[in-house]
């Protein structure tokens, strides 16, 4: 899987917010959705919830294109957009690119401030205790 081209990270907002601004988050949600969807459709699905022009959908498509996020293939006339990862990779590609620029620079700091974090909920202590263990498990075969 290539890499996710993530542009900033807002730790305020919740979800793909963090690394997306909002018109592309609620247009990966669309997708994830129903994928395969031309840019009307795209339009009148945002335009359920808010006004937008239909060139802002158009420039917002194409450059999701761009960045990596969503393929595209010619029907007719149109450009049929699906999103290139599910969710699930999504997100993983995300907290990969995030969480490896911060233990690139502050390695060490990141790592105690996340066990800390983690350890205040014993459930999710314990799923990366399992995580952790399954890993190097997984290394000695």
């Amino acid at each position: 899987m290539s890499k996710i081209a993530m542009r900033g990270f807002r730790p305020t907002d919740r979800g793909i917010k963090q690394v997306l601004g909002k018109l592309e988050a609620e247009v990966m949600q669309l997708l994830w959705q129903q994928s395969q969807q031309t840019v009307l459709e795209v339009e009148d699905r945002l335009r359920r919830k808010r006004e937008i022009a239909h060139t802002t959908v158009l420039t917002t498509l194409d450059r999701m294109h761009r960045k990596g996020y969503l393929t595209r293939e010619k029907q007719g006339k149109a450009f049929v957009y699906s999103p290139r990862y599910n969710r699930e990779d999504f997100e993983r590609e995300m907290a990969q690119e995030v969480l490896g620029a911060l233990l690139g620079g502050i390695g060490e700091p990141v790592l105690s401030t996340f066990v800390e974090l983690i350890g205040e909920d014993d459930g999710k202590l314990d799923r990366l205790e399992a995580l952790i263990k399954e890993r190097r498990e997984g290394r000695k075969r």
